[in-house]
């Protein structure tokens, strides 16, 4: 049974890939960057089981954004939610 609400996890991933994926005109790489650390800080401090829950949802949601798939499937290690 998961914890982590996939609408919650979906946010989580719309703000990475916005993070990772914008444009130097549109947002400082350095913020960019920092925000990320700041996620990834945060999402660390979640449970072994919401880590699981975020990594099985994160690849359930991947197909659904076309080229940037990878990225998505491969944010919670990116993240270090997953070893």
């Amino acid at each position: 049974m998961q914890i982590l609400d996939r609408h919650l996890v979906k946010a989580v991933v719309d703000l990475a890939v916005f993070l990772e994926f914008s444009s130097e005109d549109l947002l400082d790489a350095d913020a960019s960057i920092e925000a990320m650390e700041q996620l990834a800080s945060e999402l660390g401090r979640m449970s072994e089981e919401n880590k699981r829950d975020f990594f099985e949802i994160t690849l359930g949601l991947a197909p659904d954004y076309g080229e940037k798939k990878g990225f998505v499937s491969d944010l919670a290690q990116s993240l270090g939610l997953q070893g």
